[in-house]
């Protein structure tokens, strides 16, 4: 989905982004977007492990230290609410929920990506732990992670 930085994010926002995360800008572009999409779908959620890499998070953090701007990014989200970040590694989150609490909360992010934003592709996928963890730890093609995101969003 294009327009998403324009429509969420404030010329301020993105000025100071793209000068305090020196990165390649299209790089960067789809960082903020995939940001924008976690935004967007945990707005709409009762919080969670954040399901990004770090590069995502930095972006993040960047968005939040705006604080006016990050307000009314979080009013104007579909949820109509504050979303709040929590530090904490994966290693401590797991202190606090079994494995299959963490499968069912990780792999219930993908039916309303899919279903919101359409289907993972590899440039954007790459940012989301969970979709490199199916990929790459247990073999499940994008393709099957995107099948099976749209079955759940149907059902």
């Amino acid at each position: 989905m294009s327009g998403l930085i324009e429509q969420y994010l404030s010329p301020h926002m993105v000025k100071v982004i793209s000068e305090n995360l020196e990165r390649d800008e299209e790089e960067l572009r789809i960082q903020m977007e995939e940001c924008l999409k976690y935004l967007i779908i945990m707005s709409e959620r009762d919080g969670g492990f954040i399901p990004l890499t770090d590069e995502v998070d930095e972006v993040w953090h960047e968005m939040i230290l705006q604080t006016y701007d990050y307000a009314k990014l979080c009013d104007s989200l579909p949820g109509h609410k504050f979303v709040h970040h929590r530090s904490m590694s994966f290693n401590d989150y797991q202190g606090i929920r079994s494995q299959s609490e963490i499968i069912d909360e990780f792999l219930g992010w993908i039916p309303p990506y899919v279903q919101k934003f359409g289907p993972f592709v590899p440039e954007r996928a790459r940012y989301w732990s969970i979709c490199q963890f199916l990929t790459e730890r247990l073999g499940i093609t994008l393709d099957q992670i995107n099948a099976a995101g749209a079955a759940r969003a149907a059902a």
